[in-house]
């Protein structure tokens, strides 16, 4: 683990931060899979699935540079949602909390599950770091990375 990253706890405080987080992370993403960006059915998605007390601020050198939402369901740790702000892009953000699940997951022998987009240019991470698509839905792709 690097001292670099770390995770702190969401507050309420913290949805304006995530809101314009998502905005900035998704856009591009929402428009080459969907289309036209529609900033209010964009906010009703955020607000909808925003939960503070089930979501981390990632810091960088303790800067926020985006959230996460990660669920221990017993049988898999499901990374429900990461999403880095564009300007924190690229500096090994991401890497470094898919790592953190794997070596979770691997100390207890159970798969990290996600879903992504498929127009998500995070699918290159994923598939970088072992992950297998293992199902796909109309707009996901569903994936596994499972230890050794």
């Amino acid at each position: 683990m690097t001292d670099r990253f770390r995770l702190r706890r969401a507050h309420e405080s913290d949805a304006e931060f995530a809101r314009l987080t998502h905005h900035a992370a998704y856009r591009d993403v929402v428009e080459r899979q969907f289309g036209a960006w529609d900033e209010v059915q964009q906010d009703g998605f955020f607000f909808a699935q925003w939960d503070p007390a089930a979501t981390e601020v990632i810091l960088d050198d303790g800067h926020p540079s985006g959230y996460c939402c990660v669920e221990r369901r017993g049988d898999d740790i499901h990374l429900r949602e990461l999403v880095v702000h564009p300007d924190r892009q690229g500096r090994g953000i991401g890497t470094w909390l898919v790592e953190e699940l794997q070596r979770e997951a691997a100390e207890v022998s159970i798969p990290v599950r996600l879903g992504t987009f498929h127009k998500n240019r995070a699918l290159q991470l994923y598939r970088r770091l072992g992950f297998t698509e293992i199902n796909a839905t109309d707009t996901h792709v569903l994936m596994e990375w499972v230890p050794r």
